[in-house]
């Protein structure tokens, strides 16, 4: 089959597309041919070894492996079942699927307390077991879920990632409500154009903060409510957009804020955003390390809120998939490449180009 691998990290030229043996199915998994994969963020992550590197280094997340190489990127996956194993009861032979992008070991601790996002004892697909960036993949059938009627492989495998974390941000973390304002770092890339376009659908007033000027008409199109152009890097930019902010909530700061961007100068203007007992949801990271913006004074004085994110929870994931069978959300594809073109996906994200997701097509 066609597939793409890393077998060392580095810039887009180690992602490797070729000829490679086909996965065997054991007895509890599902052989599917993927019609729809995806790059994110996160496959730049592991492309380039951040994620084991720095102060992370030979420990990564909690509860799970260390990333191995090779590795097949790819978390989202969405195809047509192509064969299963002896004990498959749940799927057959032509069923459209969904892989999960977080599944979850129901028996572990993490996900008897409710948060399943946290499971131990699992593999996730393009962390530690191969990814959908191949013609097939097979993976547990507790992976998979069935794609509602109507929608189509790719819009479902340019949702799945992003608007399952963006749905578990906006319902969990931030305990968003009909009327909230929330600020939005970062809402022009496949996670912040989620995270609008649920706002919207939540009854929630977005402001999408963004550094360039050109982002302004697509950040409005996709929902904010207000953009606001802002220099991190210039003390009077920041401090004007403080301001615009509370103007626009009425005085007080924003409900809640959202950082993508992984900037912590744009982390600080979020923490000094946000109303008397706000939240802040940091996202974006760069993985080296370096103390957040925060003092315990900020905490006091304001008593704030900060909650980190990892991933959604199973619930997400089916609500995604239940907005989709309803059309109420919309997501952004920003363009279908084959996946022969994988690495001039990777390069046109990492260069902040992408507005939306970029959806992989094995077969074109």
């Amino acid at each position: 089959m066609e597939a793409v691998r890393i077998f060392e990290h580095g810039d887009p030229s180690v992602l490797r597309f070729g000829e490679y043996p086909p996965p065997v199915a054991g007895a509890q998994d599902v052989l599917v041919r993927v019609l729809a994969t995806s790059v994110s963020r996160w496959d730049l992550t592991y492309r380039t070894g951040a994620w084991n590197s720095g102060p992370y280094r030979g420990k990564g997340n909690p509860g799970r492996r260390t990333f191995p190489l090779p590795m097949q990127l790819g978390r989202d996956a969405v195809g047509i079942v192509e064969s299963t194993g002896a004990d498959v009861t749940r799927f057959a032979v032509g069923d459209l699927v969904v892989a999960l992008p977080h599944p979850e070991n129901p028996w572990s601790i993490e996900a008897m307390r409710g948060l399943g996002n946290l499971s131990t004892d699992i593999d996730l697909p393009a962390h530690t077991v191969f990814g959908g960036n191949a013609q097939f993949v097979a993976l547990p059938e507790s992976f998979w879920l069935p794609l509602p009627p109507g929608v189509s492989p790719q819009t479902a495998a340019a949702a799945m990632w992003s608007y399952s974390t963006a749905h578990r941000i906006l319902v969990d973390r931030l305990d968003s409500r009909l009327g909230n304002v929330v600020v939005i770092v970062g809402a022009s890339g496949g996670m912040g154009s989620a995270c609008l376009n649920l706002a919207v659908a939540m009854g929630v007033r977005a402001i999408a903060l963004t550094r360039s000027q050109d982002k302004v008409d697509y950040v409005k199109a996709r929902g904010a409510h207000h953009a606001v152009v802002v220099d991190p890097g210039e003390p009077e930019s920041v401090l004007a957009a403080q301001s615009e902010i509370r103007q626009l909530s009425g005085g007080d700061g924003a409900d809640g804020a959202i950082e993508l961007s992984g900037d912590r100068r744009m982390l600080r203007l979020c923490i000094d955003a946000v109303r008397l007992g706000g939240t802040v949801v940091p996202v974006g990271a760069d993985w080296t390390g370096t103390p957040v913006p925060l003092t315990d004074q900020d905490l006091t004085r304001l008593e704030l809120n900060v909650k980190g994110i990892r991933g959604s929870r199973i619930r997400d994931q089916r609500s995604v998939l239940e907005l989709l069978r309803h059309g109420a959300i919309t997501p952004e594809i920003f363009r279908i490449l084959p996946l022969s073109e994988v690495r001039e996906a990777h390069q046109l994200l990492e260069a902040g180009k992408a507005t939306g997701r970029i959806v992989l097509d094995p077969w074109q």
